[in-house]
């Protein structure tokens, strides 16, 4: 740190809080700035009563009708989402931002790199025992720890244009290795070169790490990655689907469908899958879903 930084006192306000601020509204908030912010004033009113009676039968199909929304502008980009997986035995949950690419009778599709068991690949995949974060093989059966995480994950999506959200609960299983390339071969070489150069969640540089070099904190690393990956793929024409690259597929095993309501009297309904020794063919079509209406 330079010397001038670490010789500069922290303004008192961030060494301790004397008062708690409070507003006098029913939520608490840190910052008296925030009072004024036009979301906190916010009252929902923009949708007319959601009824079960408006709802499809099947959640993956009432998904489809809320994401087709004519009032939801391409530029909001309605496939963002945001995918919460939990670390086992530790019970430490992480969520990150990804988007979604694909809904299919089976369930919501997202591409990522699962880099190594450090990342969120270890929480669904498996914990990396022995801590030194290589790359696992997405689509390699053969690995036992690809049985070894907690598949339960959740993922949700927030359309604030339209006040409404969408929670999806159930269980992960990976694309197969032909299902990906598919998508893997529309993406731009840029990405695809990334895609190997990166291996996600595996620590570049560290503060307290012994003889770092003043002024680089870690990214010529990656960008040397950049450039190895370059050099070998050069004379190669399709770039290979990296092996811990690839497409995962959210299984429902509850759907929520809020909606914003006047006085904060919002409209939830829940669909809970029902099994039943029928859907054994892993079809869809079987898929037997009771629905909930939930207090807001």
């Amino acid at each position: 740190m330079p010397e001038d930084l670490a010789a500069t006192p922290l303004p008192k306000h961030l060494l301790t809080v004397d008062e708690p601020i409070t507003s006098g509204t029913s939520t608490p908030i840190a910052n008296a700035a925030v009072v004024s912010s036009p979301s906190r004033a916010h009252q929902f009113g923009t949708n007319p009563p959601l009824l079960y009676s408006h709802l499809h039968l099947n959640p993956l199909h009432q998904f489809h009708t809320w994401f087709k929304d004519t009032r939801l502008p391409a530029s909001s980009a309605p496939e963002t989402c945001t995918l919460a997986t939990v670390s086992m035995p530790a019970g430490r949950p992480s969520a990150r931002i990804v988007y979604l690419k694909e809904l299919d009778e089976r369930g919501w599709v997202v591409y990522s790199n699962w880099g190594s068991r450090a990342g969120k690949g270890g929480q669904v995949f498996g914990n990396d025992r022995d801590g030194d974060g290589e790359a696992m093989s997405l689509f390699d059966g053969s690995d036992p720890q690809l049985k070894e995480g907690n598949k339960w994950a959740a993922l949700t999506f927030h359309w604030q244009s339209v006040e409404r959200q969408v929670r999806i609960e159930g269980l992960i299983e990976p694309l197969s290795k032909e299902e990906s390339e598919t998508y893997w071969r529309v993406r731009e070489r840029g990405s695809q070169i990334g895609a190997w150069a990166s291996q996600q969640s595996k620590r570049l540089w560290s503060n307290d790490q012994p003889g770092a070099e003043e002024g680089d904190d870690g990214r010529s690393v990656l960008e040397n990655r950049v450039k190895e990956m370059e050099a070998r793929f050069a004379d190669v024409k399709e770039i290979p689907l990296p092996p811990f690259w690839g497409g995962v597929r959210l299984v429902p095993e509850s759907v929520e469908f809020w909606q914003g309501r006047k006085s904060r009297l919002h409209d939830r309904f829940r669909y809970v899958r029902q099994h039943s020794a029928d859907e054994s063919d892993g079809n869809e079509k079987t898929f037997k879903w009771k629905v909930e209406r939930l207090s807001p």
